[in-house]
């Protein structure tokens, strides 16, 4: 069935939401992962124990997925003898505009013969926008391997370190954004003093935006803004639009702006992040967010 996975030989802690679990005839039992959105991207963390200490070989039972999406994986050694823990990522690359897409089918995951699931596997879903922060740690994974699909010519722990980033909403560069081929705008953060904010934005596959705002936490105001030329910067309390004055925003170009802020924004505090092909008189359907360094 297209888009229903089984996934062998997996491993990984990653703490998200819980899924349901079906026993099979593997050795063990199987969560059902619901596929991401169009455009989106999903973690998957498992939590693995066997006998051996052999660490379980990633593959899928069923390699027929979705048009143009992928899967990579890794499997890492955890704490104890015989634990391992898989990270999966799936990439549904959009087609065509920005829409909300229904869900796709679920992803069957099918624990490997000899391994038995520890506590509930768990899945970030559509970790592209605004999600709910994981309760697990980012795992670094420094190798992976394809799964499934037709991946771009990234390397796959490249790939799956940035679905995890993505997940936390810390900053992934706009070449792999664009090769993932997903519509994101996307936000580098840095801290030149206490209380300016470095935010360089890019854009990929969105050619017709012309308006970005970014969102402070309440209690800080946007007092002024160094902002490239070409470009515009409306401050509205504790918010700012960044307008290109001369038409859209470029694909692929980085635009650089310096935002002073009331006060020192804390480590950890989240901006928020909206876009727009008419200058606000409509946004486009999401919110994306990213953690204030």
């Amino acid at each position: 069935m297209q888009g229903r996975l089984a996934v062998v030989g997996l491993a990984a802690a990653f703490g998200l939401t819980s899924l349901p679990v079906a026993a099979t005839a593997a050795g063990g039992a199987a969560p059902t992962v619901p596929f991401p959105s169009a455009g989106n991207v999903s973690v998957i963390r498992l939590t693995l124990q066997g006998a051996s200490t052999a660490a379980p070989r990633l593959r899928l039972a069923n390699r027929a997925l979705p048009a143009g999406s992928f899967v990579v994986g890794s499997t890492v050694r955890g704490s104890a003898p015989g634990r391992f823990l898989a990270t999966i990522a799936i990439v549904n690359p959009v087609h065509g505009g920005v829409t909300t897409a229904k869900p796709g089918p679920p992803v069957d995951v099918r624990l490997p013969a000899g391994f038995r699931l520890v506590g509930a596997a768990q899945v970030a879903r559509d970790v592209l926008y605004a999600n709910p922060t994981p309760a697990f740690k980012l795992v670094p994974s420094p190798t992976a391997v394809v799964l499934g699909g037709k991946p771009p010519k990234l390397p796959p722990a490249r790939i799956l370190t940035d679905a995890q980033l993505l997940a936390f909403d810390r900053p992934v560069g706009l070449a792999e954004i664009s090769l993932l081929g997903l519509q994101f705008v996307t936000a580098s953060l840095s801290r030149p003093s206490p209380t300016t904010v470095r935010v360089t934005i890019g854009f990929s596959q969105l050619p017709q935006v012309n308006a970005v705002e970014l969102r402070f936490p309440a209690q800080l105001k946007v007092v002024g803004v160094v902002k490239p030329a070409g470009t515009d910067a409306l401050p509205m309390g504790s918010a700012v639009q960044l307008v290109a004055s001369t038409g859209f925003y470029e694909q692929g170009v980085p635009y650089q702006f310096d935002i002073e802020l009331s006060a020192p924004p804390k480590r950890g505090e989240f901006v928020t992040l909206r876009a727009s092909t008419h200058y606000f008189e409509n946004s486009l359907p999401f919110t994306e967010r990213f953690a204030l360094p």
